[in-house]
């Protein structure tokens, strides 16, 4: 039994992140940490692999943000469905502050809302 991992060319990186110069391409994937692999076809990384390097930009950021939750929102970001992550967000931001007024006058403004 054969396992087919799919690949991703050069020119197709090159497509999906604004390069054509085939050097800066190879540039992009040392600096992302993807090796490139040969075959009679040409040189390519494997998608998976692309996939999480081209991403990671987007993941550290929602890790950093929502903590524990990323995962959710990193899936409504793949399937076009944030707008069901607003729903979330604001029951969640409405229920809890973590913020606790020290002065009297912040505290009078805030007990008004």
């Amino acid at each position: 039994m054969y396992f087919f991992i799919n690949r991703i060319y050069l020119k197709s990186i090159g497509e999906l992140i604004h390069r054509t110069d085939k050097r800066t391409i190879r540039r992009w994937c040392k600096k992302n940490h993807l090796q490139i692999f040969k075959d009679s076809s040409g040189e390519f990384v494997y998608e998976n692999d692309f996939d999480l390097a081209y991403d990671s930009p987007l993941i550290l950021k929602l890790k950093a943000k929502y903590r524990d939750g990323w995962i959710d929102y990193y899936d409504a970001y793949n399937k076009d469905e944030l707008f069901k992550m607003l729903e979330i967000t604001t029951i969640s931001t409405s229920s809890k502050s973590s913020y606790i007024p020290r002065g009297k006058i912040t505290s009078k403004i805030l007990k008004k809302k």
